[in-house]
């Protein structure tokens, strides 16, 4: 996926902080830096600790910069939904049940998989157990003939994603002055 997806967040966060500091008392765009700082920061020790994506702290921090006042909870409890009906139902079909061992061809064409090891003429390689160093690993690796040990994993950026749109559905459908007094 290229950077560029990230132009219009970076804009749109940055127009949300330069209204917020123009338009509003000082302690509200204290407020807005504090909940950029503060989920940002928690987004990148969770990037750095090997248990997120780069993508997904950053869309984290995004989310944090909207200035509605119950932001970002109510875009992240809306994730939180949307994510437990999704694996519940990866769930139910076989996908999320512990780890599978699939062809490196498939692991290649799928992004849902988080790989645990390679496995190739009867050696087993572990990889890395950061998210976002393991599948460029195995994409160095790649061997014909191989097979991935992996376990079900979606980027949260797309239920972040989706629930930051469940989140703006609610504020035009049922909260509509809200949303109209957003900068």
């Amino acid at each position: 996926m290229s950077d560029l997806v990230w132009v219009p967040a970076a804009a749109g966060a940055a127009y949300a902080v330069y209204s917020t500091f123009v338009s509003a008392p000082l302690s509200n765009f204290e407020y807005l830096l504090l909940k950029i700082l503060l989920v940002g920061g928690i987004a990148l020790v969770f990037t750095f600790l090997g248990g997120i994506g780069q993508a997904d702290a950053i869309a984290m921090a995004f989310v944090a910069a909207d200035p509605y006042v119950f932001s970002p909870l109510a875009p992240l409890f809306a994730a939180a939904a949307i994510a437990l009906v999704h694996i519940g139902y990866e769930f139910a079909v076989g996908n999320a049940r512990g780890g599978l061992t699939i062809p490196m061809a498939r692991f290649l064409k799928e992004q849902r998989w988080i790989p645990k090891a390679i496995v190739s003429d009867g050696t087993r390689t572990e990889v890395s157990n950061d998210v976002n160093v393991a599948r460029e690993e195995v994409e160095a690796a790649r061997k014909p003939g191989a097979m991935v040990e992996v376990r079900y994993g979606v980027p949260t950026v797309a239920y972040l994603g989706l629930g930051y749109v469940a989140y703006l559905v609610y504020l035009v459908a049922l909260n509509y002055p809200g949303f109209a007094s957003l900068p």
